[in-house]
């Protein structure tokens, strides 16, 4: 009878063990896919900050030559020469091209982790920080709205109030010689000037998001 109960008593301590050595090996299987997966997060994480700051860093170049010669041209409205310019065509897209000339960052890899969950296996303060930079594009959009409405507007006013013009001069090829013929309509004159305001206005806040990325791959390297 004892040789029973302890054969009885050895079967149970060996299910026993058994079951907690199984579940100690799911549980070390799990934290470590776990880990796995916080890693795989964090390094995509990483990669597209990288690429939000190399992004940004060029566009920046950009908006400060945009910012230049608009303020050019404004300067120089009445005595403006565009025969004196190196690069015509590149003057024009940079001073008039609202669309290619956005500010239009990748954020898909922030919503795709969003939209899965899988954002919560970061630390939550740069989720925070995430949160707000991609919130900030709001701002941005609105000034680069504003933008194409008064670009539009000026394009609109030269086909309505000076269509003679076009049976010589085409859109946006001839943009300097539309200026030219047109100085004394002020109100054209007002809208770029208010353009290029916008433009040092969205140079100003790609900026601010340029330095809160730095701020958030700093979190991420810490």
């Amino acid at each position: 009878m004892k040789n029973l109960l302890a054969r009885g008593g050895v079967e149970f301590l060996a299910v026993f063990l058994g079951i907690g050595l199984s579940l100690w090996i799911d549980g070390n299987s799990k934290k470590n896919d776990l880990k796995v997966q916080k890693n795989e997060v964090y390094g995509l994480i990483e990669k597209q900050t990288q690429e939000l700051i190399a992004y940004s860093a060029l566009r920046l170049i950009q908006y400060d030559r945009q910012i230049k010669r608009g303020k050019i041209l404004i300067d120089q409205w009445n005595t403006f020469d565009r025969d004196t310019l190196s690069n015509k065509g590149e003057f024009i897209r940079d001073i008039w091209y609202s669309i290619s000339n956005g500010f239009y960052p990748d954020f898909s890899t922030y919503e795709t982790l969003m939209n899965s969950g899988q954002i919560n296996l970061i630390d939550f303060e740069i989720i925070k920080m995430l949160g707000r930079l991609y919130s900030s594009m709001d701002d941005i959009n609105e000034v680069q709205k504003k933008e194409k409405e008064w670009r539009d507007f000026i394009e609109n006013r030269l086909m309505i109030e000076h269509a003679d013009y076009f049976s010589n001069y085409d859109l946006p090829l001839d943009l300097f010689e539309f200026f030219e013929l047109t100085k004394s309509d002020v109100v054209i004159y007002a809208h770029l000037k208010s353009i290029f305001s916008i433009h040092r206005t969205r140079r100003d806040r790609v900026k601010s998001f340029e330095q809160d990325l730095l701020t958030i791959m700093d979190k991420l390297s810490n």
